[in-house]
C-alpha cells in the first residue's frame, strides 16, 4: 500500500507541474496578445522608471565625450525646377538642338563656311573641289583661332602663351554653333584624303585639333571611297 500511496503522490505532483507550466503559457500568449499591457499599480510605475532610465542610458554620452545638440542642415542648396536648373536645362537645350553663336559676324561667317564644306566633303570626299573648298574653309576657321591664342614663338621655336590667351581662345570656338562645326568636322575627315601637307604652314599645328582623331590617326592622301575601291581589286 505504501508504495501504491507513493506513486499516486508522485503522480498527483506531476500533474500539478503540468498544469502550472500550461497556465503560466497560457498567461504568457494572452499577455502578447494583448500588446504586453504593464500592470496596474506600483508595478506599473517601477516597470515604467526602469525603461526610461535604460534609455536615458543608451543614450547619454559615454565620459569624456561631448553631446553637441544642434538642428540638421540641408545637403542640397537648390530646389527642384528653380531657377539655377531651369537655367542649366535651357543652357544644354541649346547646345543640342541650335546653331546659337556668340553673335561674332564675322566668326559666324567662317563658322558656317567650315559646317557647309565639310558636310558637302562628306558627301563627295573624292571630288577635288570639295576638297579643297573644305581646305580653304578650316584654314580660315583655324588662322582665326590661332589669332585669339596671340603665341609668341620663342627664339628655339616653342610658342608661348598667356593664361587669358588660351582662355579666350577656347571661348571663341566653345559656342553650340562651333559644336556642330567640330562635330561635321570630324565626320568629314573620316572620309580621309586629305593630309597637313595640304594646308599651310602656319595653320598646320593646330588644324588637327579640329579635324578629329581620325586625322590624327590614320592620316591619308586617298579618300576612303577611292581606297574600298582599289580593296576590292
Amino acid at each position: 500500500m505504501h508504495g501504491v500511496g507513493g506513486w499516486a503522490y508522485f503522480m498527483l505532483r506531476l500533474i500539478g507541474a503540468a498544469g502550472a507550466a500550461f497556465l503560466a503559457a497560457f498567461a504568457g500568449v494572452s499577455w502578447a496578445v494583448r500588446g504586453f499591457p504593464l500592470p496596474d499599480g506600483p508595478w506599473r510605475g517601477m516597470m515604467q522608471t526602469a525603461s526610461i532610465e535604460a534609455a536615458s542610458n543608451l543614450a547619454a554620452p559615454t565620459p569624456g565625450t561631448v553631446a553637441v545638440v544642434a538642428p540638421l542642415s540641408p545637403t542640397v542648396d537648390r530646389t527642384f525646377g528653380g531657377p539655377e536648373s531651369k537655367e542649366f536645362e535651357r543652357k544644354a537645350w541649346l547646345a543640342q538642338h541650335t546653331s546659337q553663336s556668340d553673335k561674332n559676324p564675322k566668326l559666324d561667317v567662317l563658322r558656317m563656311d567650315a559646317l557647309q564644306a565639310a558636310t558637302a566633303y562628306k558627301l563627295s570626299p573624292c571630288d577635288t573641289t570639295m576638297k579643297q573648298n573644305l581646305v580653304d574653309a578650316l584654314t580660315a576657321y583655324t588662322r582665326a583661332y590661332v589669332a585669339k591664342l596671340d603665341c609668341k614663338r620663342q627664339f628655339w621655336g616653342a610658342k608661348i602663351c598667356t593664361d587669358k590667351s588660351l582662355r579666350e581662345a577656347a571661348d571663341s570656338v566653345g559656342t553650340p554653333l562651333d559644336q556642330r562645326v567640330k562635330e561635321a568636322l570630324f565626320e568629314a575627315f573620316e572620309e580621309k584624303g586629305i593630309t597637313k601637307a595640304d594646308f599651310p604652314a602656319d595653320v598646320r599645328e593646330e588644324v588637327p585639333h579640329f579635324a578629329g582623331p581620325a586625322f590624327w590617326s590614320d592620316e591619308s592622301a586617298v579618300c576612303r571611297t577611292r581606297q574600298a575601291q582599289r580593296d576590292r581589286r
